[in-house]
């Protein structure tokens, strides 16, 4: 998040422009101009957000920002993350956050229908395994959870968990997709032939990002070169030249 107000070498180098105006125009014209700052503050986090996310970022990514614009009485502009959803998805301020500021993510929507189906249990995360069928983002391609779940709830067994896997695999084996522990590691498998493909793994430890994604430096650049000649413009504007 970066706020954008009436401050430092700004207000000094304009004080004399500000002058020749009709006091009443002052305000105004720095409203406008912290607001289209801001404007093109979001425009360029979009735009990195494509170059840093692997596949590009998606549209629900993308739009992801919002904009605080800057009034008379408050004189400070805003670009931050939403933190709000119409969807009852993840909280786009919940998953961007650590690719802002790099740590732990927070659980996702598939890992809590996953959890509500018994299949993670305590504090368990799901990871995408090798064989995951994903989109051009990288993410569990749409659709999949839901057929996965459908798969493992006619066939998964709680008890499965303290058993062999070759209990596991007879359970769900008329099922694409099973949950099983095979060797070390429980998940969530693919059925092909004798050879099962991880699709989810499940962990103990809450996967962790490294930071991608900039927010405010890439912000505090607009802000440097847009500002001043964003509000000279408006200035020359109200004195008529």
């Amino acid at each position: 998040m970066l706020e954008v107000r009436r401050s430092g070498r700004y207000a000094a180098d304009i004080g004399a422009d500000l002058r020749a105006l009709v006091t009443t125009e002052q305000p105004k014209i720095l409203a406008q101009a912290l607001t289209f700052t801001v404007q093109r503050a979001q425009k360029d986090i979009v735009e990195e957000m494509s170059s840093v996310f692997e596949g590009g970022a998606t549209a629900y990514t993308k739009a992801s920002t919002r904009i605080e614009p800057a009034s008379v009485a408050k004189l400070v502009a805003r670009v931050a993350v939403k933190d709000r959803t119409t969807n009852n998805g993840t909280l786009p301020e919940d998953y961007l956050f650590p690719e802002v500021y790099g740590g732990q993510r927070k659980e996702k929507r598939f890992e809590r229908a996953m959890r509500y189906a018994g299949l993670l249990q305590g504090r368990e995360y799901a990871v995408l395994g090798e064989e995951a069928p994903v989109d051009s983002f990288g993410n569990l391609k749409r659709g999949e959870i839901q057929r996965i779940l459908t798969a493992t709830r006619s066939a998964f067994d709680p008890y499965q968990r303290k058993t062999d896997s070759a209990r596991s695999r007879r359970n769900a084996k008329n099922a694409p997709y099973f949950a099983a522990r095979i060797g070390r590691k429980w998940g969530v498998w693919k059925r092909d032939g004798a050879d099962p493909r991880p699709i989810l793994i499940f962990v103990t430890k809450r996967p962790v990002y490294r930071q991608r994604l900039d927010f405010e430096a890439t912000a505090r650049r607009a802000a440097e070169r847009d500002f001043a000649p964003t509000f000279n413009r408006l200035l020359l504007k109200a004195a008529g030249r």
